[in-house]
């Protein structure tokens, strides 16, 4: 579904980032959650051995190695999250090649009111809880398990494959020599129709934007995800490109 910035999702990336919708992105990853749960788990299983242990011999050095693995993880997963804090910029700048005073110009487009976001539901949850999509005036920000940034004067043509079981947005721009593949998980059921909206809102923002699988060029006709090479020579060539009626 399209939501807008009052949204709760938005207000706690908004939160989490201090402001900064980008890092935010960066920092909520699985990776240091996933490190940080397993210590926490493992300490909480080791507890009762330890407790034991302690009473009968506190000096017993089997005690402090039975909770090394534990801590181990705990400082991996606090010192990943830091690292994703502080490199979230040079993160970006090597992934969009776009400069630190771009950077900045997204996450202030990013915390205007006037930004679109795309929700979905993954397939795990039950609601409406993560946000595919950031539309802003002049860009384009996929969330996934990467974060895709686009110009949306650079966006030539953009398309959905239904060929997997999570759907995939194809988006051939200006700075790839092919379609990038745009995958992200949500519910089968609602792929379709969350990608047309997608398409929808990035039409609005960009009519030059060619929007279907089918695109036709002097006459003949290609598809999006097969003849991705040959459409962004014969853009770059001046050939107008045109969507399928």
């Amino acid at each position: 579904m399209v939501a807008s910035t009052d949204h709760k999702i938005y207000q706690r990336h908004m939160k989490t980032g201090n402001g900064n919708i980008l890092k935010a992105l960066r920092i909520d990853t699985r990776g240091w959650k996933i490190l940080i749960t397993m210590a926490i788990i493992y300490l909480v299983f080791m507890l009762p051995l330890t407790l034991r242990v302690l009473i009968a011999d506190p000096a017993h050095i089997s005690t402090y190695i039975a909770f090394a693995p534990g801590i181990l993880l705990l400082i991996l997963g606090i010192v990943l999250k830091c690292r994703r804090n502080s490199d979230w910029l040079s993160y970006y700048q090597k992934s969009t090649g776009f400069s630190e005073g771009e950077l900045q110009k997204i996450v202030r487009e990013l915390s205007d009111p006037s930004v679109t976001l795309v929700i979905c539901q993954k397939p795990t949850s039950s609601a409406d809880d993560f946000i595919a999509c950031f539309l802003t005036q002049n860009y384009m920000v996929m969330n996934g398990m990467e974060q895709y940034v686009k110009r949306l004067e650079d966006i030539i043509a953009v398309a959905y494959s239904d060929s997997t079981d999570f759907w995939t947005m194809k988006c051939l721009t200006t700075q790839d020599k092919e379609a990038m593949s745009l995958a992200l998980f949500t519910d089968t059921d609602k792929k379709a129709a969350l990608c047309r909206e997608i398409m929808l809102e990035l039409r609005k923002r960009n009519p030059k934007i060619v929007c279907g699988q089918e695109i036709i060029c002097d006459g003949k006709n290609y598809i999006l995800e097969r003849d991705s090479a040959e459409l962004l020579r014969l853009y770059q060539e001046g050939r107008p490109l045109e969507p399928a009626k």
